[in-house]
Parts: C-alpha cells; structure tokens; sequence
C-alpha cells in the first residue's frame, strides 16, 4: 500500500476544507450536510471523516484554516506598504478583496453572513466567529501598535478598542452588501472605511486624548411611551 504523504494530506484536507466553504456559504451551517460536501468535493464520506469528527468540526476548521492563510497573505501584502496609511489602506483593501467572489475562488461575505444568523441557535458558528474576530482583532492591534511606537499614532490611544471598533465596522459593510445586494458598491463601502482610517491617522496630531463624555443610559422601546411623553405626563 503506497505510504501517503503529508502533503497529500494536506492537499485532501485544503481540497474538503475548499468545498465545505462554498456549501456553507450557500446553505448555511444548519442547511449543509456532510453529503452536500461530498458531492462538491468528490471524495467519499469515509475520506471526509478520515480529516473531520463531524460538521461542527469541519466547521471550525475551515474558519481556521482560511483565516490563517488569509493572515499570511495579508502579511505579505503589508509589506509593500512604507507608512502606517499605507498598512492600513492595504489590510482594508485586502478585507474587501476577501470578502468577493472571483476568479481565485469564493469570497467569504456570503459565508460570514449566513453564520451571524445563526450564531445564537449553533454554537459551531459563534465559536468560528469569534476566533475569526480575534484573530482580525490581533492583527489590527498590531499595526497600530506598530504606528504607536514609530510615532505615527499618539501614545494614548488604546489600539485594541481602535482596532475591535474598526473590524465591526468592516464587518457591517458585509451587512450592508447584504441588505444592498446588486446595489452594493465596494468603492462606496471602501471610501468610507478609508474615511474613519483618515481620522484616526489624524489623531497623531493630538498630544492629548479628546474628552468624550460618558453619557447615562436611558433603556428605549419603540412599544413603550417616551420619555418625552413620561416627563409631559408628571408635569401635568
């Protein structure tokens, strides 16, 4: 029996990995079934679970391993850029670029949106979500952290919350592509993400953190009175 190396291992598990990305995609985690990536796959249900315990596993590692090939591209690509406003147009470009559908394969958007509906009802998807973030998270905190010690960005900024905020919002312009559908237009979505970039680069020209005041929470319902119609109420 031929010995069966580990790159052809690796081969087989990136070409399942391949397949179970676009029938999550167009299912969903809850509509797809391990048959439906055999068949996009072409390998035998035995094959799969030579790799896989199961879809919650496949699952997760699909997210893990397209996560991490996409952070290593991303890295090779930061190296053409010479500033801070360079790394970051890129890694927001690259972003954009991950998220379509083209000729190198399928983009992530689809896939990304079908697990945040489903998150709460599988526990698969929120963990896959949440690793995703975190490791979007870390490599934003590094490129600012970057910026912070080459003195591009001041010192008091706290680049973790920076970058948490600034990958939701990334990932709210896939909310948008999906309420917009053909509408939707990158170059739109991408000025404005380069937009909040231009403020926070702007930042550096304040040796001072801004006061924002904290503001008191006050709990609304559109079902329950206002607090305008409350306050006209004890008045009277």
């Amino acid at each position: 029996m031929p010995r069966i190396t580990p790159a052809h291992e690796a081969e087989v598990r990136e070409r399942i990995v391949a397949a179970a990305l676009r029938v999550f995609g167009d299912r969903g985690f809850h509509g797809a079934t391990m048959q439906d990536v055999v068949r996009e796959c072409g390998l035998s249900v035995g094959a799969i679970y030579t790799y896989f315990k199961g879809k919650d596993d496949l699952f997760l590692a699909t997210c893990d391993l397209a996560s991490g090939r996409g952070l290593g591209e991303l890295a090779a690509r930061l190296g053409a850029g010479r500033s801070l406003a360079e790394r970051l147009a890129i890694a927001v470009g690259f972003y954009f670029d991950s998220a379509e559908e083209s000729a190198a394969g399928p983009g992530n958007a689809d896939f990304l949106v079908q697990a945040w509906a489903q998150a709460d009802a599988e526990p698969a998807a929120r963990e896959m979500l949440r690793r995703r973030r975190e490791q979007l998270v870390m490599a934003g905190t590094f490129l600012l952290e970057e910026g912070i010690a080459r003195g591009e960005l001041p010192r008091w900024m706290d680049a973790g919350a920076v970058a948490r905020a600034y990958v939701a919002l990334l990932d709210g312009m896939l909310l948008i592509r999906a309420e917009q559908g053909e509408a939707f237009r990158r170059a739109d979505a991408e000025h404005e993400a380069r937009e909040i970039l231009a403020l926070v680069l702007a930042a550096a020209a304040s040796p001072e953190r801004p006061a924002v005041p904290t503001v008191e929470s006050s709990p609304y319902s559109v079902l329950g009175p206002s607090a305008t119609s409350r306050e006209q109420g004890s008045a009277a």
